[in-house]
């Protein structure tokens, strides 16, 4: 595949000071296009990015970065690749490392979907009004061993991989200068974690929210998202978790019957994939499919779980009397725990416990949000470079 530029540039591309308003500007410019669409209903991602893209919001995002005891100055020239399960990813660090002040060439997947291509044709639209945001926010299509990409890559100050673990050891044996930072996000496993006796207690209204918000966070990109949970919590007792269940379980199907987000082949895919967690990792009691939802009840959450879950509206249920019973489960590719219901102060009493695992704790509704803050790392500072100055030339 040769190389394709979707919006070429008209200007050389620069270095910004971090947080320009003309960064900003060209940021809420796009907001406004985005969120203008006429299709906009259809994809919950852009709806999602149009609102997060708002000059109002941006500014409250970067506020604790304005001001410290050193000097922000830009990376300089970063190269992103995206991933195709996610559409509308690379936006998200795309802008911040643009709001940093850096140049960048975005690599986009030729498995993309509708959110990629909608996001495409708005950037260019901008491109004549915003020519020098767009000379630095440079969108390409092809092949991980083309000469230009692998020219690029070697000359560049930092590097964000998305995408399959595999993909990116893939890329990452392409050498790049010593000095470049490199950021890694793979394969994750998140979690959801639902107190049962609150889950009962929910007024209707209330819990008829919940069960959206848990559609939202796991049904969005067809369970995905590197954040949607493929296992389940349930924290309580026998006898409340299994009210607990009667409850949940028929109110989403029904919504998942109403929606319907998953294709034929994903649900033979998940069917597939719970099968072979039954018969080969030892610790599976009960499967369970209705209407595009398929259910494994496990004793635990071991390797073969998380390698062998491809999502596709496939659940695993763990069972817990205590958060304590979890610790042993956890490991570093556990991403977002999702909670509903739990009492903060145990929430917080139980995270000092956790050594291994869990990058990021939200309720039930919040999974997808993007934060800048992601998988443990603050992509502004991984973005910037800081200039520290001596106490001595201090100007106060």
């Amino acid at each position: 595949m040769s190389w394709t530029t979707f919006n070429p540039p008209s200007v050389k591309a620069k270095l910004f000071s971090s947080f320009s308003e003309q960064d900003i500007a060209y940021c809420d410019a796009l907001s406004a296009l985005i969120l203008k669409e006429p299709q906009i209903r259809e994809f919950p991602d852009l709806v999602a990015l149009g609102f997060w893209l708002r000059k109002s919001n941006l500014y409250n995002l970067l506020k604790p970065y304005q001001y410290a005891s050193f000097n922000r100055q830009p990376l300089g020239m970063l190269y992103h690749s995206a991933p195709a399960n996610v559409d509308s990813l690379f936006v998200y660090s795309g802008i911040l490392s643009l709001l940093c002040g850096n140049k960048n060439v975005i690599r986009l997947s030729s498995r993309r979907g509708t959110s990629s291509n909608i996001l495409i044709e708005k950037i260019c639209q901008l491109a004549d009004d915003f020519p020098e945001q767009n000379a630095r926010f440079q969108l390409i299509q092809c092949d991980y061993d083309n000469s230009e990409l692998i020219a690029l890559i070697n000359s560049v100050e930092g590097r964000v991989l998305w995408g399959s673990d595999e993909a990116i050891i893939a890329q990452r044996a392409i050498p790049m200068p010593a000095h470049a930072r490199e950021m890694c996000f793979g394969n994750k496993f998140s979690l959801c974690l639902l107190d049962a006796k609150t889950i009962m207690a929910e007024p209707e209204a209330k819990f008829g929210q919940f069960v959206q918000f848990f559609y939202k966070d796991q049904m969005t990109f067809s369970q995905q998202g590197c954040s949607s949970a493929k296992a389940i919590v349930w924290l309580g007792s026998k006898e409340q978790i299994g009210d607990a269940k009667k409850r949940f379980w028929p109110a989403l199907i029904e919504l998942v019957r109403l929606k319907q987000p998953f294709s034929d082949s994903e649900h033979y895919q998940a069917l597939l994939a719970a099968q072979q967690i039954a018969a080969n990792a030892g610790n599976a009691f009960e499967l369970i499919q209705e209407r595009g939802i398929t259910r494994l009840g496990v004793s635990s959450i071991s390797p073969f779980c998380t390698n062998a879950h491809k999502g596709s509206g496939l659940f695993l249920e763990l069972s817990l009397a205590s958060f304590e019973q979890l610790n042993p489960m956890l490991k570093p590719a556990n991403q977002t725990l999702s909670v509903w219901g739990v009492e903060p102060k145990l929430l917080h009493e139980w995270l000092t416990t956790v050594q291994t695992g869990v990058d990021r704790v939200v309720p039930v509704g919040e999974a997808l949000t993007f934060s800048i803050n992601w998988d443990g790392v603050d992509l502004i500072d991984q973005f910037s470079r800081k200039v520290n100055l001596h106490k001595s030339f201090s100007l106060e």
